[in-house]
């Protein structure tokens, strides 16, 4: 018993010196890994493990660069009371255990990173992370931030707090990718925390951007059965709401009414992974259920007014990739237009269903598009909705979307191919590909890129066939679109083929729907073209009586009445096919390619059938 005292007093200054100590007893400094050894002794902390990665705590900190670059040691976060460890109180409940038990909440990061150290890397090399801070209120279009109200005390939603840097790679993806852009107008477009609803999303027909804008309106849609859409502010912020207003016809919208919170978030680590108990650095998938959406639509300022809402749409059960469908299934489907034509929606004098952006798995799983009565939208032979479930094909369990975008070495940059510096297909990144294109059904870059060429060439005359050259000038229809805009910001859906509204509504809803899915090419091959197909042939003469070809070769371009000279957009591909120019054997020739290579997509090759 002697003997094991005599051993407790010669430990106690070691065990001191290690865990509060930056110092040796002579003053010269000493390494954080030095001062952190008491720590970790086992019969102290050395076997504790995460609460988040379940691996030991002490392990971690070794591999990270606070104690690589000795930047930070177990004292330096957790701030422990002097004297520390004082074990007689184990037993006898004395003092000499205070600890700062969680820093990150604490705001302990903060002695080291923000924006009270110009010199730290995550304001010199990243000032996204606290780019919004000091916006203001008359400015709503300023920068999303990482580290919005939300987050602050919180740098585990991303940053596993023992080993913030061995992940480093994984979170610089992520930040290259649409996620995280800051600047992006899906950030910045609005403050989007301020538009949602107290309404559910079953039923309400007010704004619910804020369930795919921010990474908190994101959760709690996901995690409340797929309705919570209420707006929000960070703590002790005024929640504002912000929803569509009536006003006169023609009248616009108010300006949002400004949030004293200013931060807008991006889409976060823990967007996506969560353990159950709040923690996204455990790299854990967020467990979410099946997807059920509900496509809410109001015809305003038409009579009758037709209100589509409270009809479920489910998708299959696809596991991990359960994740990315609530936010890429869109905001509308085609089929909602069958639905307002049974309720009596008026055609000539109406609003339309818009499917929003990036609208993929809506796409990938053919619930899409507007699909004209009595044609065929079943691919014979299709297995893309099937990747990454029972693994089919060798490719796994985790769902398509995590399949296919998410198995490369670049897994967070979410994009399965690579581009060179013209912005073609220089590479196929994802590894799931090749498990099923082998063969005569292999891929390459370049058959992707001639595949992503002709879609985008299909697009192009699809929205060439929308308009009509021969219509007059008008002030509200400068497109001259076959779809006449009216005073009151409705449109005639009835303008060009009397009676054939719901088509032609929805020959222009699948262009909004496929021309805002880049990828759709890839997604449903098939369907795509099917899609694309018949709006051309509807749009054409009011009739699906297979005339795409001669349509696209007949097409004309109009002539901008101000300029005298044409132009093409390539809405794929970006910017134009045919930059503005007067009509001439240049403009001929780029639009008789254009013209060729949507034929070869939809058809094969001339006098070809439908796909």
């Amino acid at each position: 018993m002697r003997l094991k005292s005599l051993l407790f007093l010669f430990l106690v200054p070691v065990l001191v010196a290690g865990c509060g100590g930056g110092t040796s007893d002579n003053g010269v400094p000493i390494s954080k890994l030095a001062a952190s050894q008491g720590c970790m002794n086992l019969s102290c902390h050395g076997t504790m493990t995460s609460p988040g990665t379940g691996a030991v705590i002490a392990d971690e900190w070794r591999a990270s660069a606070h104690n690589l670059k000795n930047g930070a040691g177990c004292a330096d976060c957790h701030e422990p009371d002097a004297g520390h460890p004082n074990t007689c109180s184990k037993c006898h409940g004395g003092g000499g255990f205070g600890v700062t038990k969680n820093p990150d909440q604490a705001g302990k990061c903060g002695k080291c990173h923000g924006l009270s150290h110009p010199g730290d890397v995550m304001v010199a090399r990243a000032p996204q992370h606290f780019g919004n801070m000091t916006a203001s209120l008359a400015n709503n279009k300023y920068r999303a931030s990482y580290v919005s109200s939300n987050y602050v005390g919180n740098c585990r939603a991303c940053h596993n707090p023992h080993d913030p840097s061995s992940a480093m790679n994984v979170n610089r993806d992520w930040a290259a990718s649409g996620h995280a852009d800051v600047l992006a107008g899906a950030r910045t477009g609005y403050d989007f925390k301020t538009r949602g609803s107290y309404q559910p999303a079953s039923t309400t027909f007010q704004y619910y951007c804020v369930r795919c804008h921010t990474s908190t309106g994101y959760v709690k849609f996901v995690t409340s059965a797929f309705q919570d859409v209420r707006p929000f502010a960070g703590p002790g912020y005024e929640v504002v709401q912000n929803y569509p207003r009536t006003v006169a016809a023609g009248a616009a919208q108010p300006a949002d009414t400004p949030s004293p919170d200013k931060t807008k978030e991006v889409t976060a680590c823990n967007v996506c992974h969560d353990n159950g108990a709040g923690r996204a650095y455990s790299w854990a998938r967020r467990a979410v259920p099946p997807v059920t959406i509900y496509y809410n639509f109001s015809s305003s300022n038409s009579s009758p007014t037709v209100k589509l809402n409270n009809k479920a749409t489910s998708y299959p059960n696809v596991g991990p990739s359960n994740i990315c469908l609530p936010c890429h299934t869109g905001r509308g489907i085609g089929a909602m237009i069958y639905d307002a034509v049974a309720a009596g929606i008026d055609f000539s004098n109406t609003n339309s269903p818009g499917a929003h952006d990036f609208a993929a798995g809506a796409v990938l799983f053919r619930k899409g598009g507007y699909e004209f009565a009595g044609r065929d939208y079943v691919p014979t032979y299709f297995l893309h909705d099937k990747i990454g479930v029972a693994n089919e094909h060798g490719t796994g369990n985790d769902g398509p979307c995590v399949a296919c975008h998410m198995n490369s070495g670049n897994s967070h940059f979410f994009m399965p191919v690579a581009f060179d510096g013209t912005g073609k297909i220089a590479e196929i990144t994802s590894r799931t590909c090749a498990q099923c294109h082998v063969g005569q059904y292999a891929l390459s870059p370049a058959i992707l890129q001639t595949e992503k060429e002709g879609f985008a060439a299909a697009i192009a005359m699809l929205n060439v066939l929308k308009t009509d050259a021969t219509l007059p000038v008008d002030p509200l229809n400068p497109t001259r679109s076959k779809v006449r805009p009216l005073a009151n910001k409705n449109s005639d859906y009835n303008a060009a083929f009397p009676g054939g509204g719901a088509n032609t509504m929805g020959a222009f809803f699948n262009s909004g729907l496929l021309q805002n899915d880049p990828g759709a090419f890839a997604h449903n091959r098939v369907y795509t073209k099917r899609l694309i197909y018949d709006s051309i042939d509807w749009l054409s003469n009011g009739a699906l009586d297979g005339d795409v070809e001669s349509a696209i070769n007949n097409a004309t371009l109009a002539v901008n009445s101000k300029t005298g000279k044409v132009s093409l957009s390539n809405p794929i591909l970006g910017g134009f096919y045919i930059p503005e120019q007067v009509d001439g054997p240049a403009y001929a020739a780029a639009f008789a390619k254009v013209k060729a290579d949507a034929i070869k997509y939809l058809l094969g090759a001339p006098g070809g059938a439908r796909p």
